[in-house]
């Protein structure tokens, strides 16, 4: 068999046929020649557009055992009306890159499983290099159709960085994967993705999940919002509301009694996780605590009784919820625990938005899930030099992209 036949049948050049080998110390250049006499712009995919010049173009492949692969072939650079001067476009490389697409696809799916210098060391390319490749392949792979059709969606933020830098993600409910990240976490950005989406988009659009985040809740209510959409307050954001204010009730307490670490306050320092947990989790020594507390101290007991009703309140039937709630505002309005009275002013603002969440039944527990993800992403590169390298890693893992293997 000669040798151009066996790389022929080895490598699986689309529309290529191998025409020369030659192994230097550079490694195996692969010499081939496209069959296609038509041009086609790499950039905006013309037909037919006028060729310029003939150049020598070189292309790193996947490895040959211990050997670096390279193809080279002679491509015609064109002149296009709408990108300028380029090279024509070839089946087995992206538009712009110095590799293969083969290469290219064992690096997003090795990205996808592993930090990027281990991966750069692997595949023998520089670090900054695999933030290019993978720019280009989330480009080609990100479906296009991913706005199309969404129902339900979550918004919330994920921080990143040393200094506390945010992105603002949004993730469709149905599907459980981001559809689009931007930096920041105000109204602005959130806007930003209200202006990609397609009156049709928006209109299918019926529920927006989000924390009591005042900026997004302005960006969905604006008229270049989603006016039309119902907003759904996370209830895990208003338990943690309802837990912070059973906490201070108890700091209250202690500071009321002494600070001291003797004392009538000393036994108040050691019942938080017996007022903040239900009591179905709760130890056998946290269980004692809280007898203590029901014994000793009405205050903390009646921040207990009504940290568990709002809790409770999301376990009943939707049409329990609504009377339910209006019984709960009225408690801690009149409990003379100002933490729940103003607790309860908070929750009576966004009243709405707490039983939107409770009558649809959705949460931001993916967008939380989403964001352990994005931080272990995050720790796993020791951080990112930029937001986009960070987006582009987070569409790669979070957004459903499938990574097909060469001739698998």
């Amino acid at each position: 068999m000669r040798v151009t036949t066996a790389f022929n049948r080895m490598l699986r050049l689309p529309r290529a046929s191998v025409q020369d080998v030659a192994f230097s110390s550079e490694g195996v250049i692969v010499t081939v020649r496209l069959r296609r006499k038509r041009t086609v712009c790499s950039g905006c995919g013309a037909r037919g557009v006028n060729i310029k010049e003939h150049r020598e173009k070189r292309w790193r492949h996947l490895d040959l055992g211990a050997s670096r692969c390279e193809i080279e072939c002679v491509l015609r650079r064109v002149y296009c009306p709408g990108c300028g001067d380029v090279y024509e476009a070839v089946p087995w490389a992206r538009a712009g890159s110095p590799y293969t697409r083969d290469f290219e696809d064992v690096v997003a799916f090795l990205a996808q499983q592993m930090a990027k210098t281990p991966l750069a060391r692997l595949m023998r390319i520089g670090w900054r290099s695999v933030g290019a490749v993978l720019a280009r392949v989330v480009t080609d792979k990100l479906d296009r159709r991913r706005l199309d059709g969404l129902v339900q969606i979550g918004v919330d933020e994920i921080s990143h960085g040393a200094d506390h830098q945010f992105l603002t993600c949004v993730a469709d409910h149905a599907s459980g994967g981001v559809v689009w990240a931007a930096p920041g976490r105000n109204a602005q950005t959130l806007q930003g993705f209200f202006n990609e989406l397609t009156a049709e988009q928006k209109q299918s659009i019926t529920a927006v999940s989000i924390d009591m985040s005042a900026g997004y809740e302005k960006a969905i209510r604006a008229p270049d919002g989603l006016p039309q959409a119902e907003v759904c307050f996370d209830p895990f954001h208003v338990i943690q509301l309802g837990g912070r204010a059973a906490d201070q009730v108890r700091r209250d307490e202690y500071n009321r009694h002494g600070r001291s670490s003797s004392g009538a306050g000393k036994w108040i320092k050691g019942t938080r996780y017996s007022l903040l947990k239900d009591p179905a989790n709760q130890t056998a020594k946290q269980l004692r605590k809280l007898a203590e507390v029901v014994l000793t101290n009405k205050s903390m007991y009646r921040a207990f009784l009504l940290l568990g009703e709002l809790r409770y309140i999301y376990r009943l039937p939707k049409h329990e919820a609504v009377e339910r709630l209006d019984a709960w505002l009225a408690w801690a309005s009149r409990s003379k625990l100002k933490p729940f009275v103003k607790l309860a002013r908070t929750i009576r603002k966004h009243k709405s938005g707490v039983l939107a969440a409770i009558k649809l039944e959705i949460s931001n527990g993916r967008l939380e899930a989403l964001n352990s993800r994005v931080r272990l992403i995050s720790h796993r590169a020791h951080g990112f030099h930029s937001a986009d390298a960070l987006i582009a890693m987070i569409y790669l893992c979070c957004a459903g992209i499938q990574i097909e293997l060469p001739h698998r």
